[in-house]
């Protein structure tokens, strides 16, 4: 499990030496690496930052602090992936949906965090095919590249893109799962806008308890032993509330109490909300609505709301974003700044 997180960390390490090489991240109005003071996100993510009515498309590397124009960056590059990462028709921007992509390549499982920017007639937890997606977005390597939706059109039976798309409607099928079991649990009066798992812990998880079927260990002792009821279910409601739920032997039970994000009052469209891993401690969310993003963490006790960054930080001066993508597992933050 590690070694695919480090592998990732690797990959967002490296993305801006990559649009560094396509497009002169690093200078000019591409890139905030030459503001004086530091954003100090959480490291080893790489976020894209999209807004829906202009179709500014920007990505912003945690590590680095670069800041690269996505759509300059596929104008200027002779890779077809690249290009597709070119945003031409705001009319068929809807959401972005996250895809957390484990699979077995040649007897080894690997992973891609994967977004799919979905068309605004996509309706929640109902199938995704090339009729309901722009592009699928991820790493080709070191950089930042897309597929178009017509390369899912019809794909051939047993191919590579007709697999990827089962894949990925799985997720989709296990995700509406978990909107479901954690709205069973949400306390009276309250709506849920977002609920969300750790899929790299959750991966792990599974793997182990893989290992155990392999190696026959079925007593009952051992079961119990591999039961991670500490596997954290976020939920995020309308009102800008987010709980902690576990798994216990009767279902999920609240961990503690609920952390209010600052300056929210209600979520206009959750669709847009982003809840993505920063480490095994925490999370970073995203509400359009406030413009801000929060780092909401449990460092040794209960979770908090931890730092909070107006998102026009990442942004060229007087930009504003409606989307933003997470792609990259983080690490531990540093838990000493303001």
């Amino acid at each position: 499990m590690k070694h695919l997180i480090n592998n990732k960390l690797v990959v967002a390490s490296f993305f801006c030496i990559s649009t560094l090489i396509l497009s002169g991240c690093g200078g000019g109005g591409s890139s905030s690496s030459g503001d004086e003071t530091s954003v100090e996100l959480p490291e080893g993510l790489s976020l894209s930052l999209l807004n829906a009515g202009t179709g500014a498309y920007y990505s912003f590397d945690t590590t680095t602090e670069a800041r690269a124009d996505l759509n300059e960056l596929a104008t200027g590059s002779q890779d077809s992936a690249v290009q597709n990462l070119a945003i031409t028709d705001t009319s068929t921007i809807g959401h972005i949906y996250h895809w957390p992509d484990f699979r077995e390549v040649n007897g080894e499982e690997q992973f891609d965090m994967k977004y799919v920017l979905m068309r605004p007639t996509y309706q929640a937890g109902s199938t995704i095919d090339a009729d309901q997606m722009v592009q699928l977005t991820h790493f080709h390597d070191e950089t930042l590249a897309a597929h178009s939706a017509e390369e899912f059109r019809n794909p051939a039976p047993g191919s590579g893109k007709e697999k990827g798309l089962l894949r990925l409607n799985n997720f989709v099928a296990e995700q509406s799962e978990l909107e479901a079991e954690v709205t069973e649990v949400m306390p009276v009066g309250t709506q849920l806008c977002r609920a969300y798992i750790d899929p790299y812990l959750k991966f792990e998880e599974e793997e182990e308890h893989a290992a155990e079927e392999a190696e026959e260990e079925t007593t009952e002792e051992t079961e119990g032993e591999h039961e991670h009821h500490d596997l954290m279910h976020y939920a995020l409601d309308t009102t800008g509330r987010m709980y902690f739920f576990t798994e216990e032997e009767n279902g999920l039970e609240q961990a503690q109490g609920f952390v209010q994000l600052d300056e929210v009052s209600h979520i206009s469209d959750c669709s847009r909300t982003t809840i993505a891993r920063v480490s095994e401690d925490g999370v970073l969310v995203f509400i359009p609505d406030t413009q801000r993003l929060y780092l909401v963490d449990s460092h040794g006790g209960d979770f908090h709301q931890h730092s909070t960054w107006p998102v026009s930080a990442l942004l060229p001066e007087n930009e504003t974003t409606d989307i933003v993508a997470v792609i990259g597992a983080g690490e531990e933050h540093d838990h000493d700044h303001e």
